[in-house]
């Protein structure tokens, strides 16, 4: 286990102010492992979070944008904001909601961008995955993930799914890699980087 994930598991121990065996730590090997650990020395409880801010959020949408479809979890972004405008409704919905939404990349404007930047064909490096591929239920995910420290108070019961978020979170601001490129089934050195 390198400096990089040790740290990782000093902060989420700090913030969820639990203590995660250094046998059970060697174990750890993807981001699922990591919400398990957490999971297992934390009293939590099914809550609504998830359903609360996708209200929230279908609200915010139906008064910053003309969309007229019905919002649903499974929902692609792309079918609720236009191309043209894009920018300026996400900024408008973040203003609304007054949380932080994932940060759009130059694939969401342009999806005819390669996904590498090339120079003499060279493949340099991989842009960032695009936000609007997902769908509404992921979008709410990576809110929440974003925000973790607003939405939820650790204090107070809290679910599986609120650890998961949390987590998500924790490993986004450590490695730097954006909420919506994390998934649970990542491992933490090959898919995100953590020696």
């Amino acid at each position: 286990m390198g400096l990089d994930s040790v740290e990782l598991i000093v902060t989420v121990e700090k913030i969820f102010k639990i203590d995660i065996p250094d046998e059970e730590c060697e174990q750890i090997y993807t981001v699922q492992d990591l919400i398990n650990a957490v999971t297992k020395r934390i009293l939590h409880q099914n809550n609504k979070r998830k359903d609360l801010l996708f209200n929230r959020l279908k609200k915010a949408i139906l008064e910053t944008t003309s969309s007229t479809i019905t919002i649903e979890l499974k929902t692609p972004i792309m079918d609720i904001f236009k191309l043209n405008n894009l920018d300026f409704q996400w900024k408008d919905l973040e203003r609304f909601l007054q949380l932080t939404l994932p940060k759009l990349v130059p694939l969401d404007f342009n999806d005819k961008l390669d996904t590498h930047v090339k120079i003499l064909g060279l493949k340099i490096f991989k842009r960032r995955s695009p936000v609007t591929k997902g769908n509404i239920g992921q979008l709410v995910d990576w809110i929440i993930s974003l925000n973790y420290q607003k939405i939820i108070d650790i204090t107070e019961s809290i679910s599986e799914y609120d650890i998961q978020r949390i987590v998500v979170g924790i490993v986004s601001d450590s490695v730097g890699l954006p909420v919506n490129e994390i998934e649970l089934r990542h491992a933490m050195t090959t898919d995100l980087g953590i020696d």
